[in-house]
């Protein structure tokens, strides 16, 4: 939790520790980056023009103007990358496993 507040995030909650569902508080934005919630579950937790996202099953498809602005938010150290492992390509298979355990804490990266 202390790694996802030191990214910038105004709020970290716990989902085995918490049902964000029920606090009674209401987001401008839920980002489910473990894929354990759906949108549905999220419409009366989110205000009237909030948005719910997740990373599941996203291929990025990113346009010039917002890698730029990401290389500039990189270049001004704005932008803190998380890299939790680093394997080299001969390491793959095992890198695969750590990450299919579903407990990085971050990217993890294929050396090439």
């Amino acid at each position: 939790m202390e790694l996802v507040k030191s990214i910038g995030a105004d709020k970290v909650i716990d989902y085995t520790k918490e049902d964000f569902t029920k606090s009674g508080e209401v987001y401008d934005i839920v980002f489910d980056a473990v894929y354990m919630i759906s949108k549905s579950q999220c419409k009366n937790i989110l205000k009237e023009n909030g948005i719910f996202d997740s990373s599941h099953g996203k291929i990025p498809q990113p346009k010039e103007k917002d890698l730029v602005f990401l290389k500039e938010l990189i270049e001004k150290g704005k932008l803190k990358p998380v890299i939790d492992k680093t394997y080299t390509m001969e390491q793959i298979v095992e890198g695969h496993r750590y990450v299919d355990k579903g407990h990085k804490k971050g990217h993890v990266i294929i050396k090439i």
